[in-house]
């Protein structure tokens, strides 16, 4: 398993460090008719990303009211914005497979050669070439984005050569200045609408009830556990997960659902059986890769808490206004965890965040310490997330 990961590693390291080269002879399209109309919006973040951005999405429509609004999008995310009713037109991609297969790459190219646009709107901070690529491929009189992350979090800007980076950004005709990096998502987005010059300000995002299957919905009262992450070193302890859950079911009397990806249906398992209490193995229920996203939506919409790692669990949780408790490291802080609103802010914040307080955080954006090298070494985790305990958990629930 771990010569895998390695491999994937070095695989994703290759690809985003050739993808720059792409760029050699291909032209910035343009519409091919002078009454090119519509809106095309490019956002092809995974779903974490996706639910943040809805808050500002809903603006599109006032900003270009005659414009048809055309959404490309990761596929994971297209069921979400179909019950939005913000745009008109959803062109779903594969955004993993569009990172790495070639041909699919030039196959999505290509099926935006006979479209005409009058605006196409570049709305990630953390520009990928990839996403830069894509918006040079799709015709558009007038392409606006933002002036692009160049952090290590963007790691894809970060490892592009300086003159790539300036071709990339003439690829669009305004960039609209980001505010800095101190910002949560929910600003930043913010951000992109009034540079489009519409006065606004950010609200926690807000997504609408969906239909889901009958008995789809566990019977209440229950807590939803999202132990998975995009990545092995953002995974609190299984085991504390573990202990938190034989805590809600003893003693506040609630089944746990797991929910995740199939991919992290293993955790089920390591979940039961590093629990304490065998007798409560039978009140934790296997979730994972069981549930459509709006279903997904709908059972933490019903559940009285949902805990998880930094992952599109959390992010759900506040787009239905769950309350949610994050494990959350402290590398990239203050941007996507913990949530800062600028309008009709509730009364009370939707996700609290349990993190180590340690004086290293935001090392995202500077360096890591070398005992954390060390820890990642060692444990395969950032020493940030290890040093949260379960019992600071159990406080917050």
């Amino acid at each position: 398993m771990a010569w895998r990961d390695t491999w994937n590693k070095a695989c994703r390291w290759s690809n985003i460090w050739l993808s720059q080269f792409r760029i050699v002879g291909l032209q910035n399209r343009r519409p091919g008719v002078d009454n090119a109309c519509g809106i095309a919006v490019i956002k092809i973040d995974a779903i974490g990303d996706f639910l943040i951005w809805l808050d500002s999405a809903s603006q599109y429509k006032l900003i270009y009211p005659k414009q048809q609004i055309t959404l490309v999008c990761n596929t994971a995310c297209a069921e979400i914005a179909g019950s939005t009713g913000f745009f008109d037109e959803i062109i779903p991609i594969q955004s993993r497979r569009f990172e790495s297969d070639n041909r699919y790459k030039r196959e999505i190219w290509d099926s935006f050669r006979d479209k005409n646009f009058h605006t196409l709107l570049q709305t990630a901070y953390s520009r990928t070439i990839d996403m830069d690529l894509l918006a040079m491929n799709i015709p558009a009189k007038e392409k606006i984005a933002f002036a692009a992350d160049e952090s290590r979090v963007n790691l894809s800007r970060y490892m592009a050569f300086k003159n790539i980076r300036r071709k990339l950004d003439m690829v669009y005709d305004r960039l609209i200045p980001s505010g800095g990096e101190n910002l949560m998502e929910l600003e930043r987005n913010a951000v992109f609408i009034r540079g489009l010059g519409r006065d606004f300000q950010a609200g926690y995002p807000s997504l609408p009830r969906m239909q889901v299957r009958r008995g789809v919905i566990p019977p209440k009262p229950y807590v939803v556990i999202f132990p998975g992450a995009s990545s092995g070193k953002k995974m609190w302890p299984i085991e504390r997960y573990a202990k938190v859950g034989g805590y809600i079911v003893s003693e506040k009397g609630m089944d746990i659902y797991l929910c995740g990806g199939e991919n992290e249906s293993y955790l089920y398992g390591q979940f039961v059986e590093t629990m304490e209490q065998p007798q409560y193995r039978d009140r934790v229920h296997d979730l994972f890769g069981k549930t459509t996203l709006s279903e997904l939506a709908e059972i933490i919409r019903s559940a009285s808490l949902l805990i998880g790692n930094d992952t599109s669990g959390i992010h759900f949780a506040a787009a239905v206004n769950t309350r949610g408790i994050c494990i959350f490291g402290e590398f990239a802080y203050g941007r996507f965890l913990p949530y800062r609103c600028e309008r009709d802010c509730r009364d009370h914040e939707p996700i609290i965040v349990c993190s180590a307080s340690k004086a290293c955080a935001g090392c995202a954006y500077g360096s890591i310490t070398s005992d954390c090298k060390e820890h990642l070494l060692r444990t395969g985790r950032y020493q940030c997330m290890d040093d949260v305990s379960a019992e600071q958990v159990i406080s917050e629930i």
